[in-house]
Parts: structure tokens; C-alpha cells; sequence
């Protein structure tokens, strides 16, 4: 696409990979931004996410984040056009005036106000609370962990530890859609991403602690990047996958834990005792989304993400308003990045068209 030289400003709400990634895109393509984030730092959630790369790149994507701040870190010092940041920041108020958005923030500078040609709602998504499954016993019982607690041990230390002693253990379980797929929670939804980062956490502490046994409790497993039938091949060599998610958690021996599970194939109730379970939590909409509904006037989806307009990729029922990453629904860092990239180039079509006036 021709590069576009306007005066126009986009403002993007929400500095993840996602707004992170739409900004340097729109930037490459001549567009100013401003890039408002209620956080102290840029990266969103994935931030804390490590790097699953065992012998080879396990495509998990963490890398993608700091890829991004880098290239920000070179756009900010060109300048021209514009991309202008702030951190801790809040959108207060917005509304239209002509083809043209009027909107107030407030930061820790104080009070400011801006126009945009168009908007780009960028504003992620919030980790399902584990404590909504008080039957595992997350936040009562130490060695009960979710996915985001291993991520970041493994990115802090690049071991994993039992909370209650600090030892290595000898047995893992994972339990997978926990807070995806449960209509009993009003989550009737598969969160796409917990598949991946269960596997690929498990291989990687496969790889690091092979003294560490690691079994997968699951539903069905959900597929993701063209590698993936070669990856789970290798990966059935490697971890114990049984089709079946426990009932319960409870407390044994010495901080274990005993899951309560039925099989599949009908056989009788079985009890297996570990020495840490993981819950692989799922995405839920995030809790930012209700004052930008109020504000824009923004329709949600059956799942309570906000709603795409028919097919278009990132365009909202708002002319000029427009989503990328899970904001819109559950979507891997590697989909949230591809999907930035043509939330951009819709924005430019849009601004290019005359859509902003």
C-alpha cells in the first residue's frame, strides 16, 4: 500500500502485542499514533510469558514481544511521523464529532484530550480466576499453580519448584480447559491458546527437568500451527496424556495432591496423587471492555468479546472504530499479531478512502 502522508492521528487503546504491533504498522505506512496504556509498561499479558524453545524455536511467539518494544524503542527516536506513548494512562471520554473522535485521558501528568482520525481497540483480554473453581483448590492448596504462575517462575528462574518447599517435583499434571468449555461457568468457548502453551510448557520442563513425570488431563486437544501433527507425534513420546479432566483436588501427603478423575473408556473412578498440578486457564473478556462499551457504544458477541461487523476482519458496527487481538475473541500471540497487521492496513484504506473526512 502507498505509503500515506496525513496529519491524521489514530488512537489505540491498549499497549499488548496487539496495539504494540498495529502501531508500528501504521507508523510504517505514515500514519501518526497515540497509544494509550492503563499499565506502567508495554507488552500486556504476554510479557510475562517465557520463551518455550528447548533444542529448536517452538513458534510460542513470547519472542514477538520484545521484538516489538525493540522496533518502538527505534520509531520513537525517528519520530516522523509521530508515535507518541503514555503509560498509566485511562481513556475518560470519547465521542464523535463530524468523521472525527474527540476523547479526554487522564495520567499521571493529569488530564489530557486529543483528536483521532480512527480508533483501534487493542485492549486484550483478563486470565479466567482460578479461585472460580474452588474444586481444584487454587489459592488454598501452595503446589496448585496455573499456567500463568508456571510461565512466569519459568521465565524468573527457568526451573520449576514446589511453592510449599521449593523442590523440584517428581510429578506434574496438567489440567487442561479450565474455564473454557464449561457451561456451567456461562464459558461455552474453547480459548484456542491453552493447548499451546500447555504442551509446549510441558516439553520444556520435559527438556530441562527429564527427572520431572508429566501428565496432560484433557478434553480434546486443539490444533495449532502447521507443525503441529509432527509436534504432538513427539510429544506423546515424551508426556502421559489422559483423556479425562478430575472433579477434584484434594490435599495428601506431604503438600501432594490427589486428583479424582473418570476415564474415557468407562472403567472405574481413579485417584492419582502428584506432586504439582497446573491449571491451564483459559481467556475471558477483559474487564476494560465494559466502560469502552459505555463510551463508544459497542456491541459484544455471544461470548461477551466485543463484535466484528459480518466478515470484516477488524472493523466494528462503529464506523472508524476497529479491533485487533483478543479483545475480539481468544486468539494465539502469533493470530493477535496477524490480525494487528491488517487492522492497520484497514485503518489506512479507511483513512485513505476519505472515511475520516
Amino acid at each position: 500500500m502507498t505509503s500515506l502522508n496525513s496529519n491524521k492521528t489514530v488512537l489505540i487503546i491498549g499497549g499488548g502485542i496487539a496495539g504494540l504491533t498495529a502501531a508500528l504498522a501504521l507508523n510504517r505506512l505514515g500514519i501518526s499514533v497515540e497509544l494509550l496504556e492503563k499499565t506502567a509498561a508495554l507488552g500486556g499479558k504476554a510479557r510475562h510469558f517465557c520463551c518455550k524453545a528447548t533444542d529448536a524455536c517452538q513458534q510460542c511467539g513470547a519472542c514477538m514481544v520484545n521484538d516489538a518494544l525493540r522496533a518502538l524503542s527505534f520509531t520513537a527516536l525517528a519520530g516522523d511521523p509521530p508515535l507518541t506513548v503514555r503509560l498509566e494512562t485511562e481513556l475518560t471520554a470519547v465521542h464523535r464529532e463530524a468523521k472525527e473522535f474527540l476523547y479526554s485521558y487522564r495520567s499521571p501528568e493529569g488530564a489530557g484530550e486529543g483528536r483521532a482520525a480512527a480508533l483501534l481497540i487493542a485492549a486484550g483480554f483478563d486470565p479466567f480466576r482460578a479461585e472460580d473453581k474452588p474444586q481444584y483448590g487454587y489459592g488454598r492448596f501452595p503446589n496448585v499453580l496455573t499456567g500463568l504462575d508456571l510461565e512466569k517462575q519459568l521465565q524468573q528462574t527457568g526451573r520449576i519448584v514446589r511453592p510449599s518447599d521449593g523442590l523440584p517435583p517428581q510429578s506434574l499434571a496438567f489440567i487442561q480447559c479450565v474455564g473454557s468449555r464449561d457451561l456451567h461457568l456461562g464459558h461455552p468457548y474453547c480459548s484456542q491458546v491453552c493447548c499451546g502453551y500447555a504442551l509446549r510448557l510441558a516439553n520444556l520442563i520435559r527438556h530441562r527437568q527429564p527427572e520431572t513425570a508429566v501428565t496432560i488431563f484433557y478434553m480434546d486437544i486443539q490444533t495449532f500451527g502447521k507443525e503441529f501433527p509432527r509436534f504432538l507425534t513427539e510429544t506423546r513420546r515424551r508426556l502421559h496424556f489422559i483423556r479425562a479432566i478430575p472433579g477434584d483436588i484434594q490435599s495428601a501427603e506431604s503438600d501432594r495432591l490427589l486428583l479424582t478423575f473418570q476415564p474415557e473408556d468407562g472403567s472405574p473412578t481413579r485417584q492419582q496423587t502428584f506432586d504439582l498440578v497446573v491449571l491451564s486457564i483459559g481467556l475471558t473478556p477483559g474487564k476494560d471492555l465494559s466502560p469502552l462499551v459505555g463510551l463508544l457504544d459497542l456491541p459484544l458477541n455471544a461470548d461477551g468479546f466485543l463484535a466484528k461487523k459480518g466478515p470484516a476482519f477488524s472493523l466494528t458496527a462503529a464506523e472508524g472504530v476497529f479491533l485487533a487481538g483478543a479483545v475480539a475473541g481468544p486468539r494465539s500471540i502469533a493470530r493477535s499479531v496477524g490480525q494487528a497487521h491488517q487492522a492497520a492496513e484497514e485503518i489506512a484504506g479507511y483513512l485513505w478512502e476519505g472515511g475520516a473526512g
